[in-house]
C-alpha cells in the first residue's frame, strides 16, 4: 500500500497573514482576557470567536496553536491554548515571543523591537483598565531579577513575563517588553 504522509508543520508568515502582526494578536489576546468574567468561560469556541486565528489542531482535543515568523528576523511569536475539562490546571492560553538565535545561544539577548509594539506597560495598563489587580510584587530569581507578574480578576489569573527590550542603548535596556502573557485559573 502506498500512502502519502502529510506535509510537515511549518510556521505561518506575515506574507500569508499580513493582518496577524504581534500587535494585532496581542490586542486580540487582550480581548479574549477581557471576555472572561470567569475562568470557566475559557473554551475553544470562545478562543475561535474572539481570536479569529487560523489555528493548527493536532488532535480532537480542545487545543490549538499558531506560530508566526517575522521576515528577515529570528523572532517568532506563538499563540497556544488548551482546554482540559478533567484537569483545570492544564487549561490555559499563552501568547509568547521566541528568538531562534537565543534558542541556539542562551547568552544572547536579541533586540525585541520587532515584537514589542505592545510592550509590558501597554499590557499592564489594559489589564488594570479591565479591572485586574496586581497580585503581589512579583516573582524574582536569586539575583533579584523580575521573572513574572500576576494579575487577578475573579478566578482569572493573567501572568506577564517581562523582559528588557535589549542590552543597549540605555533606552532599550530600561524599556520592558512582554516575553509572554498567559491566562490561568486562580483558586480551586
Amino acid at each position: 500500500m502506498n500512502t502519502v504522509s502529510p506535509a510537515p508543520y511549518r510556521p505561518s508568515t506575515l506574507a500569508e497573514h499580513p493582518e496577524l502582526t504581534a500587535e494585532e494578536i496581542g490586542r486580540r489576546f487582550l480581548a479574549l482576557i477581557d471576555s472572561l468574567k470567569s475562568f470557566d468561560e475559557l473554551s475553544g469556541e470562545r478562543v475561535q470567536k474572539v481570536m479569529r486565528l487560523p489555528l493548527t489542531r493536532l488532535s480532537e482535543k480542545d487545543e490549538g496553536f499558531l506560530t508566526m515568523t517575522l521576515p528577515d528576523s529570528a523572532w517568532r511569536y506563538s499563540f497556544v491554548y488548551g482546554v482540559n475539562p478533567k484537569y483545570r490546571s492544564l487549561t490555559n492560553a499563552i501568547f509568547e515571543f521566541n528568538n531562534e538565535k537565543e534558542r541556539l545561544n542562551v547568552q544572547l539577548l536579541e533586540d525585541m523591537e520587532p515584537v514589542c509594539g505592545l510592550d509590558f506597560s501597554a499590557y499592564e495598563v489594559a489589564l488594570i483598565g479591565m479591572g485586574f489587580k496586581r497580585d503581589d510584587p512579583g516573582d524574582y530569581d536569586e539575583l533579584g531579577r523580575l521573572l513574572a507578574l500576576d494579575y487577578l480578576r475573579n478566578n482569572v489569573r493573567v501572568q506577564i513575563v517581562p523582559r528588557r527590550e535589549a542590552n543597549t542603548p540605555d533606552a532599550k535596556l530600561n524599556h520592558a517588553c512582554a516575553r509572554a502573557i498567559s491566562i490561568h485559573a486562580f483558586g480551586p
